[in-house]
């Protein structure tokens, strides 16, 4: 939700009720004012001597601002912004400077994105009465759009200094209080803002978003549930109300939330993405794909969807097609360090040798303490028939390592082809259970690599029998078990 154009839409229209609102009341009271001087004067019905009938003449209209404020409403009932400024060519010249249309006119001019425009217009209203808060919250907002941090905080603190429940800046402060994950803080605000103004659509969603964050999910709900008893149409109220189902593991109530929010607008990314999220919990792969394969629709080059979807297809054996997601994922997104990871493991699945040793590259870039990069890198050179290469990238790896670890033994072998025999009983040895499982696997993968088929099974048996997939080599393991007995 774009939070700065719909509050300011929102704005001209609530100005445009108030306004009409005075001018009601202004007739009204004035009605009242002629009526009761009307009835103080005596009746004179006999007097009054009788009028000929004169020819109907056809009157023009007489402007009214209410008139004009009710076509204005109109027009933005519609969105039809050019529509609403081209109302202001018929002003007449006694209403061409009328303060408050004005202001009206520079907030659509930014609800229409004419900022320039807007911003030209509000410097001329401010110049004329420089206390006024709703021109001074529209130049707010205006200075946040454009950019320009340092006048939007001071026009927050002259509104704030001015008022400090005004329900628009408590907003504002707010939302910079929420992006800092200061939700405390954020709390207050929102709070402030509603003290003044307690159907605030802003305030109750940012208050209900704020509360999920601090884990007060009652006062989250309550503040949501209000919100869309004003306005059952807010869809960021059933996403976050899904939100809360799904963190007190209420999946299917969560997955009617998000569905709804999708019904509401289907034009979210993050709607799909949670809803997909919530079908796959439930076990519901299919609509969980659809889910995500339509967030990636509406932003393909949006890296989140690709890796989630991926996972799934990866869940599902569905393997050539985890790995084009996986592909897809680090090429939007490079530094998602897993992605290389999980794309290695399943490029090794699908022997697609070379794509494998370049993500692992990536992931000894990012992780060089891990031995299990240089391993795999090796590997894969061996095995796309480039012995050398194995050999240099190895001996650069292994000049960083400490001589005295099982990991430094353990490259060294594969540099060297030679010098295993010791290893199982090293290997043995080791405490930790992570490691000792990792170094089975790799003592396996290197006498599958030179022929040695029974040993490598012997050793990836090992690996399968720990029931512990805590490393990624524990896939390998099971794949080559199940690969007639070895890869």
């Amino acid at each position: 939700m774009k939070r700065l154009e719909k509050p300011a839409l929102r704005a001209v229209k609530m100005i445009c009720a108030v306004a009409a609102c005075a001018l009601i009341f202004s007739c009204a009271t004035t009605g009242k004012v002629q009526e009761e001087q009307f009835a103080e004067q005596p009746s004179k019905e006999a007097e009054v001597p009788a009028v000929k009938e004169k020819p109907a003449v056809s009157k023009k209209k007489t402007f009214t601002k209410m008139d004009f404020l009710e076509s204005l409403s109109s027009c933005l009932e519609k969105n039809d912004f050019d529509a609403a400024l081209a109302l202001y060519d018929t002003l007449p010249q006694e209403f061409a400077s009328d303060y408050d249309l004005l202001f009206l006119k520079a907030s659509v001019y930014f609800s229409a994105g004419r900022i320039p425009e807007s911003k030209a217009l509000c410097d001329e209203l401010s110049a004329i009465d420089p206390s006024n808060t709703d021109v001074m919250e529209l130049s707010a907002v205006i200075a946040k759009k454009t950019g320009n941090s340092a006048e939007r905080s001071r026009k927050i603190a002259a509104i704030i200094a001015k008022d400090k429940f005004n329900p628009g800046a408590n907003v504002e402060l707010a939302g910079d209080a929420f992006m800092k994950r200061n939700y405390k803080l954020a709390k207050t605000y929102y709070n402030r803002a509603l003290a003044r103004d307690s159907d605030n659509e802003d305030a109750l969603f940012g208050l209900g978003q704020t509360e999920y964050y601090l884990e007060n999910d009652d006062s989250a709900k309550k503040s949501l549930e209000k919100l869309l008893e004003k306005n059952p149409d807010y869809a960021p109220a059933y996403l976050y109300l899904g939100k809360i189902a799904a963190a007190n593991n209420e999946y299917k109530i969560a997955s009617d939330y998000a569905k709804t929010a999708i019904e509401k607008d289907p034009t979210q990314y993050d709607y799909f993405m949670d809803y997909g999220m919530y079908e796959r919990y439930l076990g519901h792969y299919d609509a969980a794909e659809e889910a995500w394969t339509q967030a990636i629709q509406i932003e393909s080059g949006y890296f989140l969807a690709y890796a989630y979807r991926a996972g799934l297809y990866d869940e599902r054996n569905m393997f050539p097609q985890a790995l084009a997601d996986y592909k897809k994922v680090v090429e939007l997104n490079p530094e998602y360090y897993f992605a290389h990871e999980s794309l290695g493991v399943l490029a090794l699945h699908e022997k697609q040798w070379s794509t494998a040793r370049a993500s692992f590259e990536e992931c000894y870039k990012k992780n060089p303490a891990n031995v299990s990069y240089p391993l795999m890198v090796t590997y894969c050179y061996y095995m796309e028939g480039n012995d050398i290469e194995a050999r240099n990238f190895s001996n650069q790896a292994l000049r960083v390592m400490d001589r005295n670890t099982i990991e430094y033994t353990m490259l060294r072998v594969y540099h060297d082809k030679a010098g295993e025999m010791p290893l199982p009983q090293r290997i043995a040895a080791l405490k930790n259970r992570n490691l000792r499982g990792k170094m089975y696997f790799y003592l396996g993968l290197f006498y599958d690599m030179f022929g040695g088929k029974e040993a490598a099974k012997e050793y990836y048996t090992k690996v399968v029998e720990m029931n512990s997939p805590m490393f990624f080599e524990y896939r390998l393991a099971e794949w080559s078990i199940k690969e007639n007995g070895t890869e």
